[in-house]
């Protein structure tokens, strides 16, 4: 089974293995949004969290809490929906999207955002009765944080992935984002980055939490192909996360994120990181397919050269045509 249903609520989940099996994703909740929102508080006011967080606001509000959490149960609503009406069909209700035709439907997004620690089970069922929310999980498409901000070649290299139809494995993907505008949330201009709960660090949870994603969800629902991964420098917890999740460095982007002045100000170097779930094994830590792993990631960054080779030549071009019509 890849996506999980509690049979009381039709609410989707995804299941972390052992030796995390205590710990599920889940959607946002409606009916505990003030609940969620007390928790999203309490946890982004620890300056264990936020100080590796580039957003969200600091302090962080209530009411910024309340406002993100009714974003992305707007965004998620169609996914959720889609998901439910799989688990109530015969056919499809171990959730693996084939419809009884053996062709998934592909999703854009990922609405395992909610990283929970269950309480309670029903003993005979093993249903979930409660959960407390203990962190944060997004996966969204990539921003390109190597090209300069606000640059040219920054906003075409986001509308090109922007426009790839869902399901494409061209598009590239990105967990440990920083700098994505937000406009449903005026308050939030940058989104909320993969956080635990200091209370739950050290156990390994989001490691296994990013592999649950790729393998259970990204990989099956999203035909995800290509993923990037940002952070700061000195954050040795998410590198550790993503080299257990094969990623690899490709670049350090020195002094490149602006820091809120109420953080500290001033700028952090950021690292970009690569995987490439469908070259590399589960568990990550099988050595014998490094090679296999390091030549798509070279063949990947020969590509990508190649790309912005002809999209620097298309700017040049348009260039010289305006100036051409302006004379």
């Amino acid at each position: 089974m890849v996506v999980h249903y509690n049979p009381l609520t039709k609410e989707p989940y995804l299941q972390l293995p052992a030796p995390c099996a205590n710990i599920i994703i889940t959607p946002q909740r409606e009916h505990q949004i003030e609940e969620t929102a007390a928790v999203m508080t309490e946890i982004l006011n620890d300056s264990r969290v936020y100080s590796w967080l580039q957003g969200p606001p600091y302090p962080f509000l209530p009411e910024h809490g309340v406002d993100w959490i009714k974003a992305k149960i707007a965004e998620h609503k169609d996914v959720v929906s889609t998901l439910q009406k799989e688990f109530e069909t015969s056919d499809s209700q171990q959730g693996d999207g084939s419809n009884g035709q053996g062709e998934p439907e592909f999703f854009d997004k990922s609405p395992f955002v909610c990283i929970r620690e269950v309480i309670k089970r029903d003993p005979a069922t093993g249903a979930l009765l409660e959960d407390v929310q203990i962190g944060d999980f997004t996966l969204v498409r990539y921003a390109f944080y190597e090209l300069p901000p606000d640059s040219p070649e920054r906003a075409l290299a986001q509308k090109q992935n922007e426009d790839l139809p869902v399901g494409h494995k061209d598009i590239i993907w990105c967990i440990g984002c920083m700098e994505i505008p937000s406009e449903t949330q005026a308050q939030l201009l940058t989104i909320l980055t993969d956080y635990l709960s200091p209370t739950q660090h050290g156990r390994g949870i989001m490691s296994v939490a990013v592999r649950t994603v790729i393998q259970d969800w990204a990989i099956p629902r999203m035909n995800l192909h290509l993923l990037r991964g940002s952070f700061y420098a000195e954050n040795m917890g998410s590198r550790r996360v993503m080299e257990k999740n094969n990623f690899e460095e490709i670049c350090t982007l020195k002094d490149w994120a602006p820091v809120s002045p109420n953080k500290g100000g001033g700028k952090k170097s950021i690292v970009v990181m690569a995987s490439y779930p469908r070259s590399s094994p589960r568990p990550p830590d099988e050595r014998n397919q490094a090679k296999k792993y390091k030549l798509s990631e070279e063949a990947d960054k020969e590509k990508t050269r190649r790309k912005w080779k002809k999209v620097l030549i298309e700017i040049r071009k348009h260039g010289r045509a305006k100036k051409r019509s302006g004379k």
